[in-house]
């Protein structure tokens, strides 16, 4: 999803008291005992100057303000999006924490209609969008939308176990189905999301009418299954999390302490995509965060790891997608460095994990070899795909 401007936030929920900007410092952004109802958690966000949250009303300039007493697994969200002009708003929830949740969210263009909506999984303060702008997860909005008098749009956002469907305006069909919720299963908080926008706006980001309900039967319409190559490396041994202070530059030579770390870490697996998600296994490449930390609190490296049998002398062709740097290494010398970071090879790009579409030859002898990558990252989404040419003669590792 394309991050750009943000949106001016005015809420509404459908019951409790009203409550002092005092009070609202008491809710908690995780499961709380017994949550007072109607407070706000709005120790993670900027709450617009000289306006007080409450259950009928919150303006935030960024971050995240959360519900506690509206907590659920599953069931629908319903509310009211203002118009903008540029910018996106999102809904998070089953939320752990501030830094750990599910979200959806709705992206402008410049002429003021809302354009995509996208869902993403949040990881210790880690966004993850580069790694799910395919379909199942971003969809493109109704040129037209029914909208209410005034011009504000209805959404609504309905979750049963890993799926998510939303809807926009008056359709009864959902804009976005989310083909799988990628996070554990929780009850948790709700919480509204903003980002962008500047930091002297009397308020960058709207919606009103919250509510929240009970569950409904979602969409069955079958997705087309998500199926990766033949000649996908699909089983990864991974290295636990280092700082990374040169972001796209990698060593000639990989030390041999990276290359043990990467050859005894954890079994990482990918989905049936073939993405591999470093976010999900390792958390935010620049350690844990309290909360998401727009545009990246710092890089990480990883590194991944998989060992393979040549029979023979042969030259394959290692195919590989990343977010948002990579260092390949053949038997700890590398081959290939590579920089997808957003906005690195031109105006508009958005350093995507899709299509391996990057081709690193492999001189292969007849025997055993380690082909390690270290990937780097700093913000959006931290993970990889990588398969072969062809798996001819070649024997991978359990």
């Amino acid at each position: 999803m394309r991050y750009s401007h943000g949106v001016r936030l005015v809420l509404t929920v459908a019951s409790g008291a009203v409550v002092s900007t005092a009070a609202v410092a008491r809710a908690q952004c995780s499961p709380a005992p017994a949550p007072h109802a109607g407070e706000w958690d709005v120790r993670n966000a900027t709450v617009a100057p000289s306006t007080a949250a409450s259950p009928d009303a919150i303006r935030l300039v960024r971050g995240i303000a959360c519900r506690a007493d509206l907590a659920l697994d599953d069931g629908v969200i319903a509310f009211e999006v203002a118009p903008v002009h540029q910018g996106f708003v999102g809904i998070a929830f089953r939320m752990a924490s501030a830094s750990d949740y599910e979200i959806i969210y709705l992206r402008a263009d410049s002429s003021g209609r809302w354009l995509q909506a996208q869902y993403q999984p949040v990881y210790q303060g880690e966004t993850t969008w580069q790694l799910y702008e395919r379909d199942g997860y971003l969809a493109n909005l109704p040129a037209h939308i029914a909208t209410t008098a005034d011009g504000w749009t209805r959404v609504r956002v309905a979750m049963t176990g890993s799926r998510a469907d939303l809807y926009v305006g008056d359709d009864t069909l959902p804009a976005l189905r989310v083909r799988a919720l990628q996070r554990a299963r929780v009850r948790g908080p709700i919480g509204i999301w903003a980002a962008g926008g500047t930091a002297t706006a009397a308020a960058n980001a709207a919606i009103r009418q919250l509510r929240v309900g009970a569950p409904i039967s979602l969409s069955v319409a079958a997705f087309a299954p998500e199926s990766a190559s033949v000649n996908q490396l699909s089983q990864w041994h991974v290295s636990p999390r280092h700082p990374a202070p040169d972001s796209t530059a990698f060593a000639d030579r990989l030390d041999l302490r990276a290359r043990q770390q990467a050859l005894n870490g954890q079994l990482v697996a990918a989905d049936s995509s073939g993405l591999v998600n470093l976010t999900a296994a390792l958390g935010n490449p620049a350690g844990k965060q309290s909360t998401n930390v727009f545009g990246g609190a710092g890089w990480g490296v990883a590194y991944a790891c998989i060992l393979l049998h040549s029979t023979r002398e042969q030259t394959r062709r290692l195919l590989v997608s990343y977010s948002d740097a990579v260092g390949v290494y053949l038997d700890g010398v590398r081959v290939y460095q590579g920089n997808n970071t957003y906005g690195s090879r031109g105006k508009g790009h958005l350093g995507t994990v899709g299509q391996e579409l990057e081709s690193v030859p492999l001189q292969l002898r007849a025997g055993d070899h380690e082909i390690v990558l270290a990937v780097a990252d700093r913000a959006f989404g931290w993970g990889f795909r990588a398969r072969l040419d062809s798996l001819q003669e070649i024997q991978l590792a359990p």
